[in-house]
């Protein structure tokens, strides 16, 4: 990597730790680049304003969380244990990339034209995972899916709508066990068979 490429990293890195540490509204520039123990000066060659170090650490984020969620998806593994991998990595990956979750949940952010963009690229990004793990499904039988679009939407709703009360479980052991009664539901419903 050039010398270039490492420096706009470590800002990125030390960017991260102070959004998740103050939020967005409250750090400053300065405070970034004290913590990345460069000048100002450096931070700003890098970087024309805060908002654009938060579009480049939130893309970081967003760039990590994709990774995560494409190893799952291509384990050697069933695909209704892949769709259960994908949850869960997709709700504990947001709930360690607290930048990528403030910035797809945080309504105060909406004025930053790059977050409703990112937003709209991570929605669509997670139907395609969606509607490939159930038309996967469906061709090996394992579901039976007679609408696969409206379903991929209907769950990535359900998933959205459940998010920030289950992310705020701020317990492991609570947050595991209220993810996967939840998965548990999404499968199996709650009709007694």
């Amino acid at each position: 990597m050039h010398k270039h490429d490492l420096v706009r990293q470590s800002l990125i890195h030390a960017a991260r730790r102070i959004f998740v540490r103050f939020g967005f509204e409250k750090t400053t520039m300065n405070e970034i680049a004290m913590e990345a123990r460069k000048g100002k000066s450096s931070l700003y060659y890098y970087f024309a304003s805060k908002e654009e170090v938060f579009q480049a650490v939130v893309e970081h984020e967003a760039e990590i969380l994709k990774e995560k969620i494409y190893d799952e998806l291509n384990s050697p593994c069933d695909v209704l244990e892949r769709l259960r991998k994908y949850i869960v990595v997709r709700f504990t990956g947001i709930k360690e990339l607290g930048n990528l979750y403030n910035a797809l949940r945080n309504d105060l952010l909406t004025h930053l034209e790059f977050i409703q963009k990112a937003r709209h690229k991570y929605d669509e990004l997670e139907l395609s995972f969606i509607i490939n793990l159930l038309q996967e499904g469906n061709d090996n039988g394992v579901f039976q899916v007679p609408d696969i679009p409206n379903t991929a939407r209907t769950l990535h709703m359900t998933i959205k709508s459940v998010e920030l009360p289950l992310l705020l479980s701020y317990e492991t052991e609570i947050f595991e066990e209220r993810l996967n009664s939840l998965i548990d539901i999404f499968f199996y419903g709650v009709v007694k068979r």
